[in-house]
């Protein structure tokens, strides 16, 4: 697809690629009998799905599937459906929670063909049959314009409202739609069906013509606009025309009349409809700016493809003014007044700007996507196709539908939103002052002198992943400092070592406790094994870096471009860790040294890679097995456990790393992620610690239970000061906070959320923009709820239909397993956005302060 051929105008406002409520019918996310727990609506839900699919296939698709069969693997049920080209893809089900007006959502690959379609639990079953026509009219409209390279058309003409002065192209929501009128006229004609059924299903097609825009609306006597309708409607109608069923267009031929020309029956059923949509609860939509949306100009259109380096480079430059701009007028201020400039902040940006409000000052130092030397994010403009309705961008404007994002409109569309408000490039951390108040600590990256500001309200950090452990350590103690506390407690109070604590490398702290004469003793003492392992590995990483500098680095040092990195410094690579971070550190290498051999080392590869772009495409250019180079090798087994950085010396002296039976020149280690405080909180709760004080912590929701981020309360010496999480770093929840427990549920959460279908993890760039927007949504209408752990109705993955008819007892159990003491939901104290007020926020989620 040529950058011309792009259609689609930047959207204003937000609008889910979905199937949404119809308001004023039964065709709603919230339809169903709330008197049933969360685990017996998923459960009904679920089989009324593997009922209703076939049957929808039969009624609506069975020119375009030859077959649909459900099938059961080790873990899941899915459907597996056959195209008339002859190939198969596979489609899950599941029934979860999802934002309000949201009856269903798919998540189409067109990477692997396994797709994932997740109907809201709160529906009516009854409409389950519908739904499914719709998202799997989306699906296959979504394929069919991968395989064929076809325009993608963001905007919905099939919309009443929406301007139809000319016939447009129809975009996947419309195609579900149609999919809709195609499942409700079958079900007109369905001689199995009752004439109350029949009489239903032609209310509903009439009321869908009406939502849709097929049919006026205007009375005779409003000459001008029934003028109008009427042409905007016969456009609709004739862009519709070839999706249509043959049932569908006579249906759509006799009911598209204005309403003094339909019979008694439809036009009560048009009046009822009217009569309820007018009176129907509405959703207030989030305020969106009234700029374009990033990616198009001032005027509106979009800007070309291969325009896309010098927008971006032009977006830098903008953004850079905006920060010196900005870091002036604070110092200004600090000048005029002598006080210190009052602000809301959100500290941190990447996909979270999706949150932001354009007064709350933004300080990121641009990291992660601006300083990654790979290609692009890991999904296709496919797997990312929902990102515009959070009003971050297009991808299909900048990819073909099967191909990688590239990180030039990455940084595009981050740099445009950062500037469109105040901004410091710079780093931040967040400190108590002595007047009561909260400050944060700005150091900006163009090394001019630090600016210190109030913080107004609670502050939003969104700093992106937690940092990686080192490979050796022990879970219990996962950091140096996490070590070293639990060191000194089993110090014998006889034998202090003074300074231990404040120890910035392992090898200073073993030789203090060496010096001490306690190391011996502390070895021999059970319950300081696991702090001595972190130590030890700590000490053999500290060791191995300044022997091979340059050679001895974390994911993140590639994937960051930093420490010196240099893919050309020798040519054989060996990485530990076979995640998502592990692939894309070896295609990182591979691309850049011609000469370079890579081997991952790992016990498992996630479903996820297997999903995605890039871990498809690595395997092809790399893996000998998979028609590759040969430059590749993956050495995945579940015995592989990954210890401590091992060396040794090669033949002619020269430092190699092995793992196994596998040896190189270089190290690279990617095994995985702890979970401190966010390095901008960190000084605020070293102070409360310091005074005695305790952190507490809370899972913040939506209404609708969709996943917001975390909050930390900071209290100690009478005051409390909130912190609030997002994006990415929101995934990992501080260990010394949160239990074990929690966090599994919310990984858990995660996966049912954002399953390995969508080919991103949970805290990937498309789910990350997401959750900010919801997140956003939620401030705005004041609807922020904080749980002490994850809602019931995200702890039900999906079961075997022998298992089914066992539901209410599965559910008894499994809510037994939960900690009787875990609090319900509480309402955000908001005033404003999410500025708690200062009381009622330290009794949150049960959580351990140490």
């Amino acid at each position: 697809m040529a950058a011309s051929e792009y259609s689609g105008e930047p959207p204003r406002t937000v609008a889910a690629i979905t199937a949404t409520d119809v308001v004023g019918t039964a065709f709603t996310g919230r339809g169903a009998d709330r008197t049933a727990d969360a685990r017996t609506r998923q459960a009904t839900i679920i089989a009324q799905a593997e009922s209703d699919l076939p049957a929808v296939v039969r009624s609506v698709y069975a020119d375009r599937l030859r077959s649909v069969d459900l099938r059961e693997g080790d873990k899941e049920r899915y459907f597996a459906a056959t195209d008339r080209q002859g190939m198969t893809f596979t489609v899950r089900v599941d029934a979860v929670p999802l934002p309000s007006g949201t009856v269903a959502r798919t998540y189409v690959n067109t990477t692997t063909d396994n797709h994932i379609v997740q109907l809201s639990d709160s529906m009516d079953p009854r409409q389950v049959g519908r739904a499914l026509s719709h998202e799997l009219g989306e699906t296959l409209a979504v394929r069919d314009r991968a395989r064929t390279g076809r325009t993608t058309h963001h905007q919905d003409f099939l919309k009443r409202g929406r301007a139809a002065e000319s016939e447009g192209g129809l975009s996947d929501e419309d195609l579900g739609r149609v999919g809709e009128l195609n499942y409700l006229a079958a079900r007109m004609n369905d001689r199995a069906l009752g004439s109350r059924q029949h009489t239903q299903a032609r209310s509903e097609f009439i009321a869908l013509m009406d939502h849709m825009g097929l049919r006026p609306q205007a009375s005779i006597r409003e000459t001008a606009n029934r003028a109008a309708e009427q042409a905007a409607a016969d456009l609709r109608r004739k862009a519709a025309h070839r999706h249509l069923s043959l049932t569908a267009k006579n249906a759509v031929r006799q009911l598209a009349a204005p309403i003094e020309r339909l019979g008694n029956f439809d036009t009560r059923a048009v009046q009822a409809f009217h009569a309820r949509a007018r009176t129907a609860p509405r959703r207030v939509p989030r305020a969106v700016t009234s700029q374009p949306t990033p990616g198009f100009r001032p005027d509106g259109s979009p800007i070309p493809r291969e325009e896309l380096a010098a927008a971006a480079g032009q977006a830098a430059e903008q953004r850079t003014r905006a920060s010196d701009r900005t870091l002036d007028e604070l110092r200004a201020e600090i000048a005029r007044t002598g006080e210190w400039p009052s602000r809301q902040v959100i500290i941190g940006g990447g996909a979270s700007l999706t949150c932001r409000t354009s007064d709350t000052l933004l300080i990121d130092a641009r990291g992660r996507w601006h300083l990654d030397p790979g290609e692009g994010i890991v999904q296709s403009a496919d797997h990312v196709r929902a990102l515009p309705a959070t009003g971050i961008g297009h991808a299909h404007q900048f990819a073909q539908p099967t191909s990688r994002v590239p990180m030039r409109a990455i940084q595009l569309w981050q740099d445009t939103l950062a500037a469109r408000g105040p901004v410091v490039d710079g780093h931040a951390r967040l400190v108590p002052g002595k007047d009561g108040h909260l400050y944060a600590q700005i150091k900006p990256t163009d090394g001019s002198e630090p600016v210190r500001i109030r913080v107004e309200g609670t502050p939003t950090v969104a700093t992106g992943v937690p940092p990686e452990v080192i490979p050796g350590v022990d879970s219990s103690a996962q950091t140096l400092s996490e070590a070293l506390d639990a060191l000194r407690k089993h110090l014998p109070a006889s034998r202090p070592v003074r300074g231990l604590t404040s120890a910035t490398t392992a090898q200073a702290a073993l030789r203090m406790l060496r010096a001490g004469g306690v190391l011996t003793a502390l070895r021999e003492e059970k319950h300081a094994q696991g702090a001595l392992r972190t130590l030890d590995a700590t000490a053999e990483w500290e060791y191995a870096r300044a022997q091979a500098p340059g050679r001895v680095l974390l994911g993140d040092d590639i994937a960051d471009n930093r420490n010196h990195f240099d893919p050309n410094v020798v040519n054989t690579w060996l990485i530990t860790g076979s995640g998502g971070n592990a692939a894309a550190n070896a295609e990182i290498i591979l691309k850049a040294n011609p000469h370079a051999h890579v081997t991952i080392v790992g016990s498992r590869i996630p479903q996820v890679l297997f999903e995605n772009v890039q871990f498809n495409a690595v395997r092809k250019l790399f893996d000998a097995a998979h028609g590759g180079d040969g430059r590749l090798a993956i050495n995945v087994a579940p015995s592989n456990r990954v210890g401590a950085v091992q060396m040794k010396a090669g033949s002619r002296g020269q430092i190699h790393f092995r793992e196994g039976n596998v040896e190189a020149e270089a190290y690279v280690s990617c095994v995985g992620r702890t979970a401190p405080l966010p390095q901008a909180a960190s000084a605020l709760g070293n102070w409360t610690r310091a005074c005695g004080g305790r952190i507490t912590g809370d899972l913040m929701f939506s209404k609708e239970q969709q996943y917001l981020g975390y909050g930390l309360t900071f209290e100690a010496r009478g005051r409390q000061h909130r912190v609030e999480v997002t994006g990415a770093a929101s995934h990992q929840l501080p260990r010394s906070v949160f239990r074990a427990e929690t966090q599994s549920l919310l990984t858990a959460m995660a996966l049912r959320a954002v399953p390995p279908q969508t080919g991103s993890p949970p805290p990937g760039f498309a789910p990350t923009a997401w959750q900010a927007a919801q997140l956003a949504t939620a401030r705005q209408h004041r609807t922020v709820e904080l749980h002490g752990t994850v809602p019931d109705s995200w702890g039900m993955l999906n079961v075997s239909a022998a298992a089914r008819r066992f539901l209410p007892d599965i559910a008894t159990a499994g809510s037994a397993a939960r900690p009787a003491t875990a609090p319900g939901p509480r309402r955000s104290s908001s005033s404003r956005g999410s500025q708690h007020s200062r009381a009622g926020t330290a009794n949150s989620a049960p959580g351990r302060a140490r």
